[in-house]
């Protein structure tokens, strides 16, 4: 029986799914990221590679007709440097290929606009020619507004200036409840540590979501700026593939109301006709029906 491997990298965690013939999942299994970016390539091999041997051991499958991987660190198909930089000597498959996680997302959502509001965010369509067009997905140095990272870092920002101005908020005491400190100072300490990685800080933003949602002004005002700033980026992109029909995935969507619903508001400004929808099929789907067209 041939089987099919399917991987979904995001930047937090990696979920792979292996299917029969038929295309049915017959396996899943969620590990740590494999964005080379953020962990490094050796790092992420190893993440990789303990994820295929875990399903090796209870599945005693080892070998695929196809594999696709997304990856968070990409915004397009994979060269075969990188690819067998990340996977070579890890999967064994006749045919493979690796291209970003919002393309497997789009491959879930049939063909439709996706936007990923996650520990980062990015948008991806296909315009009437055929071609990919990305917006957004610069990375938490340069971009990622509306991403799990950027709300956080915003709400630690907003924090230290209250504690400067000795202000003590709502979410001042979040933060030392989250981050486990009495002391204001400390936050330096744990922020700047090298245990403080990108998905360690973005958790925080959920904190943030479900105070905004529950009525708390500054985690609000931060949500809203945030949530237009992407509505800004994806705009853009529908407006560019001619499309008004839009998938949601991710953390932030999924979990913060007033994010969503500010951000779709914001999109009907320009697009009144807009037709949004949460990804329904998960993306490592999407990359199993990517993998079986190799």
């Amino acid at each position: 029986m041939n089987y099919y491997l399917g991987a979904d990298g995001g930047g937090t965690k990696t979920t792979i799914a292996i299917a029969g013939e038929n295309g049915n999942i017959i396996y899943t299994a969620t590990g740590k990221t494999i964005n080379f970016y953020s962990v490094g390539m050796e790092t992420a091999r190893e993440n990789l590679k303990e994820l295929l041997s875990r399903a090796e051991g209870e599945t005693g499958i080892n070998s695929f007709k196809g594999a696709f991987v997304g990856c968070s660190a990409l915004d397009d198909e994979a060269d075969e440097e990188t690819l067998n930089a990340l996977c070579g000597g890890i999967i064994s498959a006749e045919k493979i290929a690796m291209n970003s996680d919002i393309f497997v997302a789009m491959k879930a959502s049939g063909g439709k606009c996706v936007a990923i509001c996650g520990t980062g965010s990015i948008a991806l369509a296909e315009n009437s020619k055929g071609h990919l067009c990305v917006k957004g997905g610069w990375g938490h140095i340069l971009g990622d507004e509306g991403s799990a990272y950027a709300i956080s870092v915003e709400a630690l920002k907003k924090v230290c200036s209250d504690w400067d101005e000795n202000r003590e908020t709502p979410l001042t005491s979040a933060v030392k409840t989250h981050f486990d400190t009495e002391k204001p100072r400390n936050l330096i300490e744990i922020i700047y540590s090298p245990q403080a990685t990108k998905d360690v800080v973005a958790a925080f933003g959920a904190v943030v979501g479900e105070m905004a949602d529950n009525g708390d002004m500054e985690s609000l005002e931060i949500i809203t700026t945030q949530a237009k700033a992407f509505a800004k980026t994806v705009t853009s992109l529908l407006i560019e593939a001619n499309k008004a029909q839009l998938c949601l995935y991710g953390g932030v969507f999924k979990n913060c109301r007033s994010f969503r619903e500010t951000f779709e508001s914001a999109l009907r400004k320009s697009i009144p006709q807009l037709d949004t929808e949460l990804l329904k099929i998960t993306p490592e789907e999407g990359a199993i029906k990517a993998a079986m067209e190799l």
